[in-house]
This record gives structure tokens, C-alpha cells and sequence, in this order.
């Protein structure tokens, strides 16, 4: 390492201008080219970025925003930052904004609504160029700070909730309602609906189950069962011990993670219960390893990457005050049989 890059590294911060001056060019060239990669020659910008990089050049993101509309960065705020749902929907915003001249940040509510408004409010202070609510518990204390903010939001929603603008999703209660229907026609009639009901999506589908099941003439409150923990394997199984104990003839289950339906599944094995002949699996989500478990996995399949990456690219567009196409996209759900239903 140089010297001069160590003194830029370790003594006093490194200012644009500093790079102009060992580049030849106006700081304000440099200003734009870090913002608007495409706007200089390819020769320029690699001299540029190769300069940043050695002289440990940081942009001051606070000046940026004082000096301009926003400070660069996207937020994202989501109640489910740690689960592997998640995983899908982070890719498809990544991948929108990658050659970008954003930033992408995430804040996790941790599945607490009351912290949604408290994360809304700081990105809002820091002057972000928008900000992505992926997956909000309410919008009652979220309408006012979206109706005055200064930057574009985006949402991830059920299609039920109030957002008209900038939204991307599904009809949660017709993914609780087509699986059961499924179930149903598959032959199964004491559907268990297995998991946690604590999110508005996931209570959108217990709707739309019992509205099935009530249809068909089969439902009884004892067929539900729930736990105030996270979706994981164990608790799949734990959950569906005690639904055998109070539902000892039920004959398929509809869970809402596919973590829980593989709980169920290694339970059922536990337990001598044939899959599928004698009992149904059907999970949520479609996760990687729904394809190798053994049966493998009958599941619903959520776009979570063309959801993520819809919901960017609409923002996108707005911040960028260019015109686009539908305002609020329905991305829908797919059924995918497997061998844990017969």
C-alpha cells in the first residue's frame, strides 16, 4: 500500500476534491460519474473508480442528500429479514438496482407492527430516494408519513390492504383457499391447517381455509393449531403431535412455511403414517429443499424474486420521475404437486 493511500486511509478523510486534483478533472465531474456511472466515458470511468479505490475515497452521504434530492439510498423495511422466504424477494430488489446508481439499506421490524412507523420515520429523516415497506402489519399509523413524505414508497402487500400506489403482491386468501381446494380434490377431508396466523398475510389464509373447508361442509375449529414461534421444522412437529391428539382421524394438513410442513413430514415418518397414501402435506413457499426431502414436497409456489424485483423496479421509475406501466401488479401463486400428496 502507498503511502498517500495510507495517509488517505488513516489520517484525515479523503475529499473529492482530492480525487479530481489526481484525476485532472472538476470535482463535480467526479460528483456525477460516482452517481451517474453511464454519463462518462467507459476510458474516465475506470480511471475514476480505480482512483476512489485507491485513495480510499468514502462519499459523504449526508452532504450528498443537503446538495440534492436524496442521499442514494433505497430503504427497506421488512418484518422477516432472517427467514428464508426472504431471501428470494432481497435478490430481486438486489438485482434491479445493481447497476444503479442506489444503495440498498434493510431494517427488520422482527414481526413487531409497532415498530414499523419508528423505522419508516428514520429513513424518512435521512433523505432517502425511497423506500421499499415490504410486508407491513398495518397501515394506520404508516399512511400518514407515506402521505407526507418527500420520496416515492413501494410495498409489498396483501392485495386486501390499502396501498394503491406503487404495489406488488398477491391475494393472500385465495393461497389459502386454492391448496385446501386442492387437498380436497386429492380425496383428503380432515385438512388440518397447521401455524402461526400472527401476520395479516397469514390470517388472509387461514381465511381463505376455512372459507374452503366450510364450503365443503368440513370444518371444525379443532382442525386449527398454531404456535407463537417462529415457522422452523421443529415446530412442525410439535404442532401436529398435538393436532393428532385432539384430531386423531385427520388426514392431511395444509402448513403455512414449508419449514413446517417438513416437521410434519419427519413426524409422520416418526410415527409409521404413510405420505401420501395415507396422509396429505401440503406447504407454503416452495423453498430449495421442498425438492429433496423424501416424498418431496407439495407446495405453493410464491414468485418472491419477480416480487421483489417488480416492487424495485417500480420504484425505480418513480424516482427517476420517468412513466411506467401498471401501478399496482398482481405477481399471483401456483400450486406445485409433489409426492407428499397422492
Amino acid at each position: 500500500m502507498s503511502r498517500s493511500v495510507e495517509r488517505g486511509r488513516r489520517g484525515a478523510p479523503v475529499k473529492l476534491s482530492d480525487v479530481a486534483k489526481r484525476v485532472g478533472v472538476s470535482p463535480i465531474t467526479i460528483s456525477r460519474a460516482l452517481r451517474n456511472p453511464e454519463i462518462v466515458s467507459a476510458d474516465l470511468r475506470e480511471v475514476i473508480l480505480r482512483t476512489v479505490e485507491e485513495m480510499g475515497y468514502i462519499p459523504n452521504l449526508a452532504a450528498r442528500a443537503l446538495a440534492g434530492r436524496h442521499n442514494g439510498i433505497v430503504g427497506v423495511i421488512t418484518p422477516a429479514l432472517q427467514q428464508y422466504g426472504f431471501a428470494g424477494l432481497m435478490i430481486g430488489i438486489e438485482d434491479c438496482f445493481r447497476d444503479t446508481e442506489f444503495t440498498v439499506q434493510y431494517a427488520s421490524t422482527l414481526h413487531h407492527a409497532e415498530g414499523e412507523a419508528g423505522l419508516l420515520k428514520s429513513f424518512l429523516t435521512q433523505k432517502p430516494a425511497g423506500v421499499i415497506i415490504a410486508g407491513a402489519e398495518s397501515y394506520r399509523d404508516l399512511l400518514p408519513l407515506i402521505e407526507s413524505a418527500t420520496c416515492p414508497i413501494a410495498h409489498i402487500t396483501d392485495l386486501s390492504q390499502e396501498p394503491q400506489k406503487l404495489v406488488v403482491g398477491l391475494d393472500h386468501y385465495a393461497a389459502g383457499a386454492e391448496p385446501t381446494r386442492f387437498l380436497l380434490s386429492r380425496g383428503y377431508k380432515r385438512i388440518g391447517f397447521v401455524g402461526r396466523g400472527g401476520d395479516v398475510r397469514s390470517r388472509r389464509r387461514l381465511a381463505g381455509y376455512e372459507a374452503a373447508m366450510r364450503q365443503a361442509g368440513l370444518f371444525q375449529e379443532d382442525l386449527v393449531i398454531g404456535g407463537d414461534a417462529p415457522n422452523r421444522i421443529g415446530l412442525g412437529r410439535e404442532l401436529f403431535s398435538r393436532l393428532l391428539q385432539s384430531v386423531p382421524d385427520v388426514d392431511a394438513v395444509f402448513a403455512q412455511s414449508d419449514e413446517l410442513a417438513f416437521g410434519v413430514l419427519i413426524e409422520c415418518k416418526a410415527r409409521g403414517i404413510r405420505v401420501p397414501e395415507d396422509f396429505g402435506i401440503c406447504g407454503f413457499n416452495d423453498l430449495e429443499f421442498s425438492t429433496f426431502t423424501e416424498p418431496t414436497l407439495t407446495t405453493v409456489h410464491i414468485p418472491r424474486y419477480e416480487i421483489g424485483y417488480r416492487v424495485a423496479d417500480l420504484l425505480l421509475h418513480a424516482v427517476r420521475d420517468e412513466t411506467r406501466g401498471k401501478d399496482r401488479v398482481d405477481c399471483g401463486f401456483s400450486i406445485v404437486p409433489r409426492g407428499s400428496t397422492r
